[in-house]
């Protein structure tokens, strides 16, 4: 599949009024929230009532549409909650002009209007977002819908690598350059008078990113297979490709160390915001 980051580029040209762009980004990502919570480990069966939830390959079908909004409206609130402190963990010179001046800008544009309409264009970015996944996919899955119907996205280029495999990353690399992009240009529409407002000092913030890099690294590491189950097994007739080991591995390591770094990214949130509510209640005291 395509790396999951590089989803968010099918949805850039819409990042814009009157559409919500945290629910398009939430909604673009949604569908591969499967394979993140499986380095969860959370026990299911085919008679749990939340299996749906956690069957990439249902999350990847038409039924994904509505098994993903779930994910998407939840990653929004996630969202919510780590965006103010993460970027107090950049330097002022990084944020973009809504963290750099007023604290709330962001907050306050996406919400701005009348509630019960901003709520439907919320839900409609998400929705946005997940059929772009769910478009983009069926060009590279094995298993995708325009792959099963082109013949010529099954042929193989050389030994095991598909047309649609090669289109799987070639895409990849071409949304996470058009995301680095748009990053880069976005800082420097920065509006220059904006007041800069005081993040972390600088020896917190490099102890709580080197915590969530540890976090990360962690999370990835223990969800690695042994390097015989990437083989195939003992019992496969032969070794498996390279490719497919190299691809199997650089799998497990981006699932697990991501919703490590979710948690810890989490936890350090959910601090931040005790901390910032307990303060102005120490100085009153």
């Amino acid at each position: 599949m395509p790396f999951t980051p590089a989803h968010p580029a099918a949805v850039l040209p819409l990042l814009r009024h009157p559409f919500s762009p945290a629910a398009l980004v939430c909604g673009a990502v949604a569908p591969d929230m499967p394979y993140f919570l499986a380095g969860a480990r959370i026990p299911v069966s085919a008679q749990s009532w939340y299996e749906p939830f956690l069957n990439a390959t249902v999350s990847h079908g038409l039924p994904g549409i509505a098994l993903g909004l779930p994910y998407a409206l939840a990653l929004l609130a996630l969202y919510r909650l780590v965006r103010r402190p993460a970027a107090d963990l950049l330097s002022a010179r990084l944020l973009p002009a809504e963290s750099a001046g007023s604290t709330g800008s962001a907050e306050s544009a996406e919400r701005g209007g009348d509630g019960l309409r901003r709520a439907g264009w919320v839900l409609l970015s998400a929705v946005i977002g997940i059929l772009s996944h769910l478009v983009w996919d069926s060009f590279t899955h094995s298993d995708g819908y325009v792959v099963t119907h082109l013949s010529v996205l099954r042929s193989h280029l050389t030994g095991d690598l598909t047309v649609a495999r090669a289109l799987q990353h070639i895409s990849t690399a071409g949304g996470l350059v058009a995301i680095a992009v748009y990053l880069r240009r976005r800082p420097s529409r920065a509006h220059a008078e904006a007041p800069v407002r005081a993040g972390l000092p600088a020896a917190a913030r490099r102890s709580v990113t080197a915590a969530l890099a540890v976090a990360a690294l962690t999370g990835a590491v223990l969800n690695m297979e042994t390097l015989e189950d990437y083989r195939g097994g003992p019992a496969a007739a032969g070794p498996a490709p390279v490719q497919q080991i190299v691809e199997g591995i650089l799998s497990d390591t981006a699932t697990g160390g991501g919703i490590a770094l979710a948690f810890a990214l989490t936890l350090y949130a959910c601090a931040w915001w005790t901390h910032r509510a307990v303060r102005p209640l120490s100085r009153t005291t």
